[in-house]
């Protein structure tokens, strides 16, 4: 896409500089969006008990505010995989991204490289890796789905290195999504992932394509995933963990970093919030081991509340959607920009010079 047309987009999606709040972004985006994309994006599984709690977990962290020790200029920065960011923050690899701005993953990779935060891109874009890898310069690691043959996701993964990402996120492949949501509207939202297996994709990748939307292919076991790591070119970050024992059993597979997540609660429901597992997953991977976490983030006090919990950065993806479809790729750069500001005054009242002077000490613990 062109720079022109990029700029034509833009001004229809107009400017977010008018945006105060993130609140004021979410409510632009409902305007624009249909009701049936409203959903889409913002449905869970089941009867979304999971959905709920993820944000009802964060409501449920209070802070232990100290008297006299503010700080007037506090520094959001952080470093994960050997990256200074502005804020420890990343774009969640979330699917569906034309639904919300013609340019999606596109769109994101640039504010993400104007905020000075980190992308992650799904298998599921509407754009190939190749294509989001060069429309920006911001650090990119690739999500993509372990099914099928082992061999066939090693070449994949080389696909995403040749192209300049610097990790796999790898995640399980689920079982069909029960989001009554979805059902009710028959919605068939433009989840393609058509594109990174049939431009440039091989035969047994697109037989993986094959196995990815029918729902039928054998589960991955962590032996499995253990061969893929080792064959694999790139560093292997584990998403989906929500527990000690699959934090301990990806590392022993050969992980490097590991990703606390159920998927914004659109996978299986009743499950708990990802915040509430992030503690003892650290406490079972160790101090050394980087965390990212996602579900649940909508504000930069939540920002703050995981990395008090244990993690080193967060993953948004609802949010930087919601950025898309308010503005474009102006709305993406402002909704980070809020972002970092909520962290800004959150660290300042917890008298926090840095975030890495977050700890559970910062935490209010009811008697």
């Amino acid at each position: 896409m062109t720079a022109n047309t990029s700029s034509i987009i833009d001004e229809r999606f107009g400017s977010a500089e008018r945006f105060r709040t993130l609140r004021g972004i979410r409510q632009e985006a409902q305007c624009r969006l249909s009701a049936e994309q409203w959903n889409f994006l913002h449905s869970g599984t089941g009867d979304e008990t999971t959905l709920a709690r993820n944000t009802r977990a964060f409501d449920e962290i209070l802070w232990n505010t100290p008297l006299f020790a503010g700080v007037s200029s506090p520094n959001t920065g952080s470093r994960l995989f050997g990256h200074e960011l502005s804020l420890p923050l990343l774009v969640a690899p979330f699917g569906g991204d034309a639904e919300f701005h013609p340019e999606g993953h596109l769109a994101a990779g640039r504010a993400a490289q104007r905020t000075g935060i980190m992308q992650m891109v799904p298998v599921a874009s509407s754009f190939t890796l190749e294509e989001v890898a060069a429309s920006s310069q911001c650090p990119k690691l690739f999500q993509m789905t372990l099914v099928g043959e082992v061999s066939a996701c090693v070449e994949l993964a080389d696909r995403a290195r040749q192209a300049g990402y610097e990790r796999i996120v790898a995640t399980y492949s689920p079982l069909r999504q029960w989001r009554e949501r979805l059902m009710e509207d028959a919605f068939v939202p433009r989840v393609s992932m058509q594109r990174n297996f049939s431009e440039g994709g091989t035969a047994a990748q697109r037989a993986t394509l094959e196995e990815l939307v029918s729902f039928t292919a054998p589960r991955w076991s962590w032996q499995q995933v253990q061969s893929f790591i080792r064959e694999c070119d790139l560093p292997v970050m584990v998403k989906g963990v929500q527990s000690p024992r699959d934090a301990e059993a990806a590392l022993a597979a050969g992980a490097d970093s590991l990703y606390v997540s159920n998927y914004g609660g659109r996978t299986v429901d009743r499950t708990p919030a990802s915040i509430e597992v992030l503690p003892e997953v650290r406490a079972a991977a160790g101090p050394e081991v980087p965390i990212v976490l996602d579900s649940g983030i909508r504000r930069g006090s939540d920002i703050a509340a995981a990395l008090a919990l244990g993690a080193d950065a967060v993953a948004a993806g609802r949010l930087i959607a919601l950025g898309l479809a308010a503005a474009g790729e102006e709305g993406v750069v402002r909704t980070v920009e809020l972002l970092r500001d909520e962290l800004w005054t959150t660290l300042g009242h917890l008298g926090c010079s840095s975030v890495e002077e977050l700890s559970s000490e910062v935490l209010y613990c009811r008697p």
